[in-house]
């Protein structure tokens, strides 16, 4: 949950996920639906996916114990080098190493290490460092010490360098370029992309769709039917055509809402338009009550705008 998100938000989430799955195989046995929906509003839903896959396969392979060697959680979907390590040496006391962006920065300013830290060799040579600096006891401290001093005194931006315990070994400090380190690329401008979702009411009960579980966003989630836009294509024939492809002709009205949103390096436009079926029995189209779409994960976007329009 941390991943990609501040602690202050993730609180609330934390303890709500830990009240409906309160061990592993709880919720190695949920449903994915459930899954979705514990995770509603955190975004960047392929970290729920991975973390239900990992608990499969711990039940699977493992009777339900998370093992302890790097090597074997290594193994499980959803893990790679970070999370091993952070697993192994907090929750079980073994001297292995890990780097997140806090780590990289202290790394980056103490060793005065130029260069992308996010490519070889300089990442390489943040691993090696790491692995040398974990001591043998207390590994669990060490880690969760260097990764909240990058986080609290060791800042991207404005570093507190006369609070930093460790100023005096600082060979960025010295030289005075730690403010430039550590060296990392240029993020590209978000590209803007608007999109068009088409609202149809039956009674109180509005249609939503389910995306699949290979759509390259918000996949298995319960949506508004949306359409990217083309350059020239306004957002009523958009919203059409989403109807379009799941079979259904309707009649549309005016732009209801507006709404812009930022997934990744795209930032988004999203405007959702009135419409009504030609055939309001037509379709296997699903319509859900104000009630129902609380059991329903939806994108925060798409449930915000929902809301809204009741």
């Amino acid at each position: 949950m941390l991943q990609q998100t501040q602690v202050k938000t993730v609180l609330g989430y934390y303890e709500r996920w830990m009240q409906r799955f309160p061990t592993l195989t709880a919720l190695a046995t949920a449903d994915d639906a459930d899954v979705l929906h514990a995770w509603q509003g955190l975004g960047y839903y392929s970290r729920a996916r991975r973390l239900l896959s990992g608990a499969r396969a711990v039940l699977e392979r493992h009777g339900g114990e998370l093992p302890r060697s790097p090597e074997a959680l290594l193994a499980l979907p959803g893990i790679g080098p970070y999370s091993a390590g952070a697993i192994a040496s907090i929750a079980f006391g073994l001297p292995e190493p890990l780097v997140d962006g806090n780590v990289v920065r202290v790394l980056c300013r103490v060793f005065a290490l130029r260069g992308d830290p996010a490519k070889a060799p300089l990442k390489g040579r943040l691993w090696q460092l790491a692995r040398e600096l974990v001591p043998t006891d207390k590994p669990s401290a060490f880690n969760q010490s260097l990764m909240e001093l990058g986080a609290t005194v060791c800042t991207p931006t404005s570093p507190r360098c006369p609070e930093c315990p460790v100023a005096k070994h600082c060979r960025g400090l010295s030289l005075g370029i730690e403010r430039a380190l550590p060296e990392l690329a240029k993020r590209k401008a978000p590209t803007e992309l608007r999109t068009a979702a088409a609202y149809v009411r039956r009674g109180e009960a509005v249609l939503l769709r389910q995306l699949p579980a290979d759509a390259p966003r918000w996949a298995g989630l319960w949506v508004l039917p949306f359409a990217e836009l083309s350059a020239t294509e306004s957002a009523t024939a958009g919203s059409a055509r989403a109807l379009a492809e799941l079979g259904l002709k309707s009649k549309s009205g005016e732009v209801l809402r507006e709404a812009r949103h930022t997934i990744t390096r795209f930032r988004i436009t999203l405007s959702v338009v009135a419409h009504t079926l030609s055939n309001p029995k037509q379709g296997a189209v699903t319509f859900f009550t104000p009630r129902e779409v609380q059991q329903l994960a939806l994108p925060s976007v798409h449930a915000r705008l929902v809301k809204a329009l009741w």
